[in-house]
């Protein structure tokens, strides 16, 4: 993952957290949700997410986002830039 998607991927479980009172370790960023997650409780973290990032997730691009990494990567790469996490520059 880029920066930018660990960044987002932070805040994907801090929206897990707080909306779906989501506890223990966080997953690894390659473990499918589904591992962890119910499909109500998929569709939640969802639309949650979209809520977030002002972002719209199809259908098919959501159940693609088969892992936090995946759905990391698509919300940077479609959110707006002023609704993702700021990055800071790692110097050489």
């Amino acid at each position: 993952m880029t920066p930018l998607e660990a960044a987002v991927a932070g805040e994907i479980l801090e929206v897990a957290r707080q909306v779906l009172a989501f506890e223990g370790a966080p997953p690894a960023p390659d473990e499918p949700l589904a591992a962890r997650l119910d499909s109500l409780r998929l569709l939640t973290l969802a639309v949650a997410v979209e809520d977030r990032f002002q972002v719209a997730l199809t259908d098919d691009e959501a159940a693609a986002a088969r892992t936090l990494a995946d759905l990391a990567r698509l919300v940077a790469a479609r959110a707006p830039a002023v609704r993702l996490p700021a990055v800071a520059e790692v110097a050489p």
